[in-house]
């Protein structure tokens, strides 16, 4: 059996496929550590993980996202990820623990996680959960903050692939320091350090559904598309805050869900109010899912029930229709109950997610600056009366159900162990 390092930075949606493929690979006998940023000790302690905690930000990341405009945040996250100081102090860190590994598995924050590999000359493979990480120019996605133009490009007939370039100049840019430390250490940068300096040569594994990414004759060598790796966190929620879900959706009509993600979690702005408004409007039952800080500002209603975060895979199947940001885990749970989604993206992968959601009929989009009571509710009435969402939802529930994401990464992983 292998000694295997998985690298991971984030938030728990970025690290939740990483910890799918932990857990498995461990019941496989494999050796399993995991180097992730200290907010994920209490996940990693709750599966019997090993946690090597990665050199803290030295920024004050939460305090600064909250006084900052939405639309300056992706840049500024962007800029703390590959800040020249950071990256080396994460790249100091990681040597050691992967000169001790077989094999080291990261994800698309991993940067540093990708060089020490090459430094040391281990094996590397990029585990993504998302298909904005490993964009096409034969299916261009949808970046985050262009999307706007993006729609108005489209609507001219004009092709997205015009933005692939921008993307790769704009982050290019950013990256620069990074270069910088390849050349000194005198490692060769097989192309952009975002795009080609993270991919694998050998396995690159996208643990989400061929329904929502179809594979793509310009992939890296080794990509595969491998399903949903369906994970139910056992360090989130607890028996009292699932009793009461169960009995709020035992009591009436299944409710709407109201579950933001993303940034919209910790600053929602008017997200509750216009979500609450929305369900009173249309007469509807409501769960609500907010930081317990915000609980306070959400006025109790018989209808209403408030609740902290849970996992999807025991709360998405009460609902009628779920209201989120275009999360890849929230959109996969969703459609696998043939539950329809509303879909209001802010940031990061979350619009490119949703231009393929609606593409296939897994729900609509509505733009954040239209995130008011009387267009959510005729959203969601145009969604529960729209007949190509319930046939798209029929058709990829059981898809989505029968696939397997976690084993066949695990099969692969083990494949290549073996060559």
């Amino acid at each position: 059996m292998a000694q295997i390092l998985l690298v991971g930075k984030g938030g728990f949606g970025d690290l939740i496929p990483l910890f799918a493929l932990a857990k498995a690979l461990q019941d496989r006998g494999h050796r399993i550590q995991i180097a992730a940023q200290e907010h994920h000790r209490l996940a990693c302690v709750a599966m019997g993980l090993s946690l090597q905690p990665l050199p803290q930000d030295g920024r004050a990341s939460t305090e600064l996202h909250q006084v900052e405009a939405r639309s300056h945040r992706f840049i500024t996250r962007l800029r703390e990820t590959l800040a020249p100081e950071q990256f080396e102090a994460e790249l100091n860190a990681l040597i050691p623990l992967v000169q001790q590994a077989d094999l080291v598995i990261g994800n698309q924050l991993a940067y540093a996680g990708a060089l020490a590999c090459r430094v040391v000359g281990r094996r590397w493979v990029f585990s993504a959960a998302s298909p904005l990480v490993i964009p096409s120019r034969y299916d261009a996605p949808f970046w985050p903050y262009l999307y706007p133009w993006q729609q108005r490009v489209a609507r001219l007939g004009l092709s997205q692939r015009m933005f692939l370039s921008l993307a790769r100049l704009a982050t290019g840019a950013l990256m620069h320091p990074q270069v910088r430390l390849y050349r000194r250490l005198g490692i060769p940068l097989p192309g952009h350090p975002r795009f080609e300096g993270l991919y694998s040569t050998e396995l690159n594994v996208l643990m989400t559904s061929p329904e929502l990414a179809p594979a793509q004759p310009d992939w890296p060598r080794g990509t595969l598309a491998t399903g949903f790796a369906w994970f139910d966190p056992p360090f989130l929620g607890g028996d009292d805050q699932e009793q009461a879900i169960v009995a709020f959706a035992q009591a009436g009509p299944p409710p709407i869900v109201f579950a933001p993600g993303g940034s919209t979690r910790g600053d929602p702005g008017p997200f509750f109010q216009q979500s609450v408004a929305a369900a009173q409007a249309s007469g509807r039952r409501a769960i609500i899912v907010a930081a317990k800080k915000f609980h306070g500002q959400i006025v109790p209603h018989p209808d209403i029930l408030v609740t902290g975060y849970f996992p999807y895979a025991r709360l998405f199947r009460h609902a009628a229709l779920v209201v989120h940001s275009a999360g890849i885990g929230a959109l996969g749970w969703a459609a696998r109950f043939g539950v329809p989604s509303l879909l209001v993206p802010s940031e990061w992968d979350q619009f490119d997610n949703a231009r393929r959601a609606q593409r296939i009929g897994l729900g609509q989009v509505l733009g954040m600056g239209n995130y008011l009571a009387p267009r959510i509710v005729a959203a969601i009435r145009e969604i529960e009366g729209d007949a190509r969402i319930a046939n798209g939802l029929s058709r990829i529930a059981p898809i989505l159900n029968a696939e397997d994401g976690t084993r066949i990464a695990c099969d692969a992983v083990d494949a290549l162990l073996g060559r």
